[in-house]
């Protein structure tokens, strides 16, 4: 009999999001089975919006006393095996003292444990009494859940190193790549470019500006650089010709919690030229990888991408089958197996 799983988060945020993806790529996944020995028991949320003293009530009270009540009911009822937490954002929803198990998902640790990269500020370092207070109630969440499971090696050490008696497994995302290989179309023309992301510090947009700044005219003229996310929004479809279309992915940011446009770029056949830092370091070839700072590096990679692109007489370039074999080790098999062994490790198999 498959072990039932109750999922938990807080704001019902949307499946476009970073966060609201990974949880609702969680319950599709325990829906079809792809989890071995586990099954979807249920889903708590609540919606978003609200004023400030509505939204810090439920937050802080009301949810987590609904948490509460479904752990008890649900092991009463013996309808729920495991609680888990799907991001660290929520982790003040576990319940304290609950004889159910209870695990998170650590996307990263960067409000946590802000720091400085490269001189960029990642995580928020100035947080105000407020959020003081509801990170506070964060730690002691996850220092009351059985087991953390961390999207990264980079984040995974983080979590030994703040709670070193906690048990704590790494399962990297997954992909499904073939949404990714059927051929899309897109109106993009000349030497095409990719960034994906917001415009915040740590994606480091401005390096890429300077860069191109510095490279040669010839280069310069030719170049179409599209900015998804921070200038230019596309639906799912459309992201995906993109990626088709483009020489490279260029994602020189100062910190990830996995780098999830390295992964669907190299699921769609599209070369990737990133910073060596954690975590997207763990996603790409190693071949991908440039120095985060050496604008002279990542220069000289474009411009190695550009003569390809004079020599094919300008056309684009056909799937690099480095990245189609570096996304094909994030199947989601694997990490399905990878997520069952974690849950097994914290209930006993």
């Amino acid at each position: 009999m498959a072990r039932r799983v109750l999922l938990v988060r807080g704001g019902a945020l949307p499946r476009q999001s970073g966060l609201g993806r990974a949880h609702y790529e969680l319950v599709d996944r325990l829906v079809a089975g792809q989890i071995p020995g586990y099954e979807l028991a249920g889903v708590i949320e609540h919606p978003l919006g609200g004023n400030p003293l509505q939204r810090w009530w439920r937050r802080r009270k009301s949810h987590p006393a609904r948490v509460r009540k479904a752990a008890v009911e649900g092991v009463k009822g013996e309808l729920v095996d495991l609680i888990h937490v799907t991001d660290q954002e929520q982790a003040h929803l576990v319940p304290e003292g609950s004889s159910v198990a209870c695990s998170i998902t650590v996307h990263d640790l960067f409000h946590l444990l802000p720091r400085v990269v490269i001189g960029i500020e990642v995580g928020d370092h100035s947080p105000n009494g407020t959020r003081r207070k509801d990170l506070d109630c964060l730690r002691e969440g996850l220092q009351h859940a059985d087991l953390l499971i961390s999207i990264s090696e980079a984040t995974a050490e983080e979590c030994r190193e703040l709670w070193p008696e906690k048990p704590v497994s790494v399962v990297h995302h997954a992909i499904d790549s073939k949404p990714y290989q059927i051929e899309g179309n897109i109106g993009l023309r000349n030497f095409v470019l990719l960034t994906v992301g917001s415009d915040e510090p740590r994606k480091r947009l401005d390096f890429l500006d300077e860069v191109v700044d510095a490279l040669p005219s010839e280069v310069r003229g030719d170049l179409n650089l599209v900015k998804v996310g921070s200038h230019l929004k596309l639906s799912d479809d459309e992201l995906i010709a993109a990626y088709q279309r483009a020489e490279a992915l260029l994602f020189p940011s100062a910190g990830e919690g996995f780098g999830l446009p390295v992964l669907e770029a190299m699921a769609a056949g599209c070369k990737v030229l990133a910073s060596d830092l954690p975590a997207h370091n763990e996603v790409v070839d190693p071949s991908m990888l440039l120095s985060a700072t050496d604008k002279m590096a990542w220069m000289e990679a474009i411009k190695e991408l550009h003569t390809a692109w004079i020599e094919r007489g300008k056309k684009p370039a056909e799937p690099d089958q480095i990245s189609l074999e570096r996304a094909a080790q994030f199947n989601i098999q694997e990490w399905g197996e990878k997520m069952a062994a974690a849950w097994d490790s914290m209930l006993g198999e």
